[in-house]
């Protein structure tokens, strides 16, 4: 019995995903098609690549509510490179995603780090100021005219499989990369589970803050190509409401939020739920509201699991020293009688 709750503790998203993907197949027959299938992994291929950038920055003890307005700073500023500026897409797609982490990200790393600001303060200005910035460089209109080039990772198909899919992959990939096989993500882990501890072991705690922001910027901007391309246009005000579901695809998927925790493969079963829960409401018929209702109850429970799972944690750890306390304390004790 304890092997079957350990395994259930260590693969929550993969369980839920399972029971969801049962109950809406049970509930909604379309549900259970190859086209729905695909038309799900379409939908979270944006918020997946989001994702790893977030778990980065929370893993590191940080949280960036700026990656929506990034997301949509940097299909702004792809689009007017390239129907403006007469700019391939591929050298636009990366012009775009080095000017939104130079702007916003180096702004969020070096706030957090060199002011101790909380990351949720610091953030939530440059929300704003990525938002404002979308809307400024085409005063708030929408980017039309993009080349058939621009549709190639947002509306483009390998196969059966859709590009953007592959690109989520791929960031996957990456990002597990980073976590599991760097130094840079051995430190995040650190840095996350007890920051006084890993300055104190030689790990330059500001180093990695700027850094794990400069990545999620990376991720963030990535993920507003790709849906710049699947809307063929630069919006202004697109991704907006992308963070909540990232947010809570994390917490479910592992990323604790509390920092120090978290693995990509669960990160990924996080994501399938959060599109398996949105496309299979849709398909029931489900108003937005409702959806809504639902995602922040998903977010308050997840949230609160975690948060309570570390405080027991702590208390045993508490528990466990003060009874190794109490035991030397009394051998000494009979050593001096």
């Amino acid at each position: 019995m304890e092997k079957v709750l350990g395994f259930v503790k260590k693969n929550a998203s993969w369980v839920l995903l399972v029971t969801l993907v049962a109950v809406f197949s049970v509930l909604v027959p379309q549900f259970r098609t190859w086209n729905n299938f695909i038309t799900i992994l379409k939908q979270i291929s944006v918020s997946g690549i989001l994702a790893i950038g977030v778990a980065i920055v929370l893993i590191s003890g940080q949280i960036d509510l700026s990656t929506g307005s990034q997301i949509a700073m940097s299909g702004m500023i792809c689009s007017l490179l390239i129907t403006k500026g007469n700019i391939p897409f591929i050298p636009a797609l990366l012009l775009s995603m080095i000017i939104t982490t130079l702007i916003i990200g180096l702004i969020n790393g070096l706030t957090v780090s060199l002011t101790r600001m909380p990351s949720m303060i610091a953030t939530l200005g440059t929300m704003n100021i990525g938002a404002g910035l979308a809307f400024w460089v085409n005063d708030g209109k929408t980017v039309y005219g993009l080349p058939e080039s621009a549709k190639i990772i947002g509306q483009e198909y390998l196969g059966p499989i859709p590009v953007s899919v592959i690109v989520m992959i791929a960031a996957l990939l990456i990002g597990a990369f980073i976590l599991n096989k760097t130094t840079f993500g051995r430190k995040c882990f650190a840095v996350g589970s007890n920051i006084e501890a890993a300055r104190l072991s030689g790990i330059n705690v500001k180093l990695i803050t700027i850094m794990a922001f400069l990545i999620c910027s990376l991720f963030a901007s990535l993920a507003g190509v790709v849906l710049m391309s699947r809307l063929n246009s630069g919006v202004a005000n697109a991704g907006a409401t992308l963070f909540l579901d990232v947010i809570i695809a994390c917490v479910i998927g592992g990323i604790s939020s509390s920092g120090g925790e978290g693995r990509i493969f669960g990160l990924l079963g996080g994501i399938l739920v959060m599109g398996v829960l949105s496309n299979g409401m849709g398909v029931m018929g489900l108003r937005d509201y409702i959806q809504d209702l639902c995602k922040g109850a998903i977010l308050i429970i997840a949230v609160g699991t975690d948060a309570y799972r570390r405080f027991v944690t702590t208390e045993k750890k508490v528990h466990v020293i003060r009874s190794s306390q109490s035991t030397e304390t009394k051998k000494t004790r009979l050593k001096q009688v």
